[in-house]
């Protein structure tokens, strides 16, 4: 991008207001820019291996208002995450979650739509929903990324 990258977009556009559903489709894999990318709003991270099926069910996804990480790239991810400090020291000291809520939440960390989980558990889209809306609000957080992020932190994944 001629006069400043990616994130800096994204920025710009939350500045000013606009809150059109981001993905970002990169050669990067680095867990650094993943992060930087979804604090900046982007709803998605995808790599330009992606195939079309799952570029058109990430654009639905995010259409609907989730947030998306390829799989390919949660590991690093998460890795990534574990070796730094996390800035949650005010929020509150989060619920107890049931074990189902914890392997939701797992799933949830490993890039895992809504849709993607209920298949995997077995249960219903909107048990799933469910299950991701306790989790938040026993987490004190207000997406999937702050909670994957919060569950780090505080060692439950």
């Amino acid at each position: 991008m001629p006069r400043m990258n990616g994130i800096e977009a994204i920025k710009n556009l939350r500045t000013n207001g606009i809150s059109t559903p981001v993905i970002i489709l990169t050669t990067f894999d680095d867990h650094e820019l993943v992060l930087q990318g979804l604090q900046a709003g982007a709803q998605g991270y995808l790599l330009k291996d992606v195939s079309l099926e799952s570029l058109i069910s990430a654009i639905k996804a995010v259409h609907k208002g989730e947030t998306i990480v390829q799989p390919a790239i949660t590991d690093s991810l998460l890795k990534g995450l574990s070796s730094q400090k996390g800035e949650f020291d005010s929020l509150p000291d989060p619920q107890h979650l049931s074990p189902k809520e914890t392997e939701v939440l797992r799933l949830v960390a490993s890039g895992y739509s809504n849709r993607e989980i209920s298949v995997a558990l077995h249960k219903s889209e909107g048990t799933i929903k469910n299950h991701v809306s306790n989790v938040l609000g026993k987490l004190g957080v207000r997406d999937r990324t702050r909670a994957v992020l919060r569950a780090l932190e505080i060692g439950i994944i």
